[in-house]
């Protein structure tokens, strides 16, 4: 083994020195104070208490541990970081230091809502400056006539709590879990748990910002929610001066119904979602509509299974009998245009119906048909795929799948922290590398013809189900070589004969006939036709009479009655689509936020607070009457009551990359890597 000299020396502990865990922590706290949002912070985020820590040290604190990343919890976070330089990070917004964790329990246990939601939108948007991004034209997605768009993502998600098993007995106290303030019994999805709360978001498409963020146990005001999720849309779209008839709305099939329809017309937002019908797939207009469309292939990623999509019209949809507005109301019937989208499918479809072979999905596309053809208002809704994405991101980068508090307002200022952290690393690479300003160029759109659908697809799914109950193998013991195929009579040729028609008379105590036929002229160039045919009338077709049981017999002279008799009440679309292929947005938010996170890495933040000491008065008197008598302060004095004195001093030392230098308002030479703040 080689040997060497080793040399060894201690120097004292660098007390100064920030972890590396909660730099970018700190640059958020130097930024908020530089740009003067403290105090706009101060005012937005109210917590009703006496004595403690008030809202504006609550979020700071919050700020920092969510930037700390995913995999720690706020003790270890505050044992191994925080803790030790509380005072050192507070100092960098003019606090005296951050909060502990149990006065951070007692704090978000008094949070309310009816004083956070009025402000989320602007802790959303305002505080991170989200609006210049939005504002973009990178951001925007452009229809067929050139018209940009924003598009908002509203998809609420469900997250479950499991009950550990909790022992009762008369020596033990009486049982209570602390997640009975926070969930309660509803729908769980594909997530496995015995209480759930509901997080119903909003989400900006194009620049992937985050705009509304709200809670509730259970999910049974779904409507209610969904309501509130639109309004801070409205309230974007005002506020960059964007109209609302160019805000698409996207939403899953949970609000495929006339209440949320209510909701987006009530708000003059057009929409797009999966339509909640089941019986439509079984409606003889709507079968006829799809036998007469003419399909265009969606634009496809090569992910997945190449779609079709054709518009069947305009459709006046009503609400259930039981279906009521939240005061009591009804619903008025509500017109909408319905897009149909079809691919390949054998089995059962995990949404919408296969039909012969192929899975059919409606869709209530509440958009100019002109501006947005079918093809491009599928591929418009499947672009929400991408919000999945995003909450795997931000599961991975901020852990909000975290019980911060299990007082669910507390739990709501948590989310709300996160998503606003989120944005705010959102613009600021947007900042560091702005796209060009120019509207993207628009190719001219080249529709195409989808070759693959069959003729007279698709057949009628009720008749086909209940001929498929007959006992085949004996109606057709006198027919050799005949077969019934998927709703089909096949002759021994393999020619299909269609059910036409059924006796109006029983021809015995328990039995009916059904007569089966070919197309007028379909028998013309079949060789067996001298010997099936006894007629030689030209163009003549096979007829073919079975006897069935009267009760199915009853069911099939109801369903091609039900057929025939059908009123057009689908309102054909005959609007020209524009010549330009839509453009969506192609801005890259979680590069932003890599661009900003990348500044940080090998940064070195050293702080040292100086305070020096306050006068006290004497400890047996008050400061004043209203200190005698314990008067409730008001909410500047809550503020102040942990604000550094205007005599302290705080000095900072930044190792760190030119990027993160500038972004702080320090334009020092290239060479340079250091500085005092």
């Amino acid at each position: 083994m080689a040997g060497g000299r080793l040399e060894v020396t201690f120097n004292p502990e660098d007390v100064s020195r920030l972890p590396d865990s909660v730099t970018e922590g700190a640059v958020q706290l130097l930024d908020l104070r530089q740009r003067g949002r403290l105090d706009d912070l101060a005012e937005h985020v109210r917590i009703r208490r006496e004595g403690g820590f008030c809202g504006l040290d609550v979020w700071l604190t919050l700020l920092v541990f969510l930037t700390a990343g995913a995999g720690v919890g706020f003790k270890k976070f505050w044992k191994d970081a925080a803790g030790r330089h509380s005072r050192q990070l507070g100092a960098l917004a003019g606090r005296k230091k951050l909060v502990s964790p149990s006065s951070l329990s007692r704090a978000l246990d008094a949070v309310e809502l009816g004083l956070l939601r009025p402000s989320a939108s602007w802790l959303l948007a305002e505080l991170p400056g989200l609006d210049e991004v939005l504002k973009h034209p990178a951001v925007q997605t452009y229809d067929t006539l050139g018209a940009g768009w924003h598009v908002f993502d509203v998809d609420p998600t469900v997250k479950a709590l499991r009950h550990r098993a909790l022992p009762v007995a008369e020596d033990l106290p009486e049982p209570a879990r602390r997640s009975e303030d926070t969930a309660a019994p509803g729908y769980k999805g594909r997530k496995r748990g015995d209480v759930v709360f509901r997080q119903a978001t909003v989400q900006h498409a194009g620049s992937g910002g985050w705009l509304h963020a709200q809670l509730a146990p259970g999910n049974k005001d779904s409507v209610g929610d969904f309501a509130r999720c639109l309004d801070s849309i409205v309230a974007t779209c005002e506020r960059i001066g964007h109209p609302l008839e160019r805000a698409l709305v996207r939403m899953d099939g949970e609000h495929g119904n006339v209440p949320w329809y209510a909701a987006c017309r009530e708000r003059g937002l057009p929409f797009i979602t999966r339509l909640n019908r089941p019986k439509l797939y079984e409606d003889p207009e709507v079968l006829a509509r799809l036998r007469e469309a003419t399909w265009r292939l969606v634009e496809d990623s090569l992910a997945g299974p190449q779609r079709s999509a054709a518009d069947l019209g305009v459709m006046t949809l009503s609400a259930g009998k039981k279906t009521r507005r939240p005061d009591g109301g009804v619903y008025d019937p509500i017109a909408v245009r319905v897009v149909a989208c079809i691919f390949p499918k054998q089995g059962k479809a995990k949404r919408g119906r296969t039909l012969d072979g192929w899975e059919v999905e409606l869709f209530a596309v509440d958009l100019p048909a002109d501006a947005w053809p079918a093809p491009e208002a599928i591929t418009a809704y499947y672009g929400r795929n991408a919000l999945e994405n995003r909450f795997a991101q931000e599961d991975r980068e901020l852990g909000l799948e975290r019980i911060v508090s299990y007082h669910l307002p507390g739990q709501e200022l948590a989310t709300l922290v996160g998503l606003s952290l989120w944005n705010r690393r959102v613009v600021v690479g947007f900042e560091m590398e702005t796209p060009p300003a120019e509207r993207p160029v628009q190719h001219l759109r080249k529709p195409r013809t989808d070759e693959r659908v069959p003729a007279c697809w698709p057949r009628d799914p009720v008749l086909a189900r209940f001929l498929g109950e007959l006992d085949w193998p004996s109606l057709l013991q006198r027919r050799p070589g005949w077969t019934f195929d998927a709703g089909d009579l096949l002759c021994d040729e393999g020619r299909p004969l269609t059910l036409t028609s059924v006796r109006p008379t029983p021809n015995g105590p328990t039995r009916t006939s059904i007569i089966f036929r070919r197309p007028t002229g379909g028998c013309e160039d079949c060789a067996s036709r001298p010997g099936c045919l006894t007629t030689d009338r030209p163009r003549a077709p096979k007829h073919a009479e079975l006897s069935v049981p009267i009760e199915l017999a009853d069911k099939l002279r109801a369903r091609l009655t039900n057929v025939r008799g059908k009123t057009d009440t689908i309102e054909s679309i005959t609007d020209t689509p524009g010549r330009r292929a839509v453009h969506g947005s192609l801005f890259l938010p979680a590069t932003a936020r890599q661009l900003f996170q990348a500044i940080h890495v090998g940064a070195t933040l050293r702080v040292a607070v100086d305070i020096p000491p306050q006068p006290r008065g004497p400890k047996l008197l008050a400061f004043d009457v209203a200190d005698r008598q314990r008067r409730r302060k008001t909410w500047q004095q809550n503020v102040d009551r942990h604000a550094l004195p205007d005599d302290a001093r705080v000095s900072i030392d930044i190792s760190a990359s030119p990027q993160l230098r500038a972004f702080l308002g320090q334009v020092r030479p290239k060479a340079s890597v250091g500085g005092s703040f």
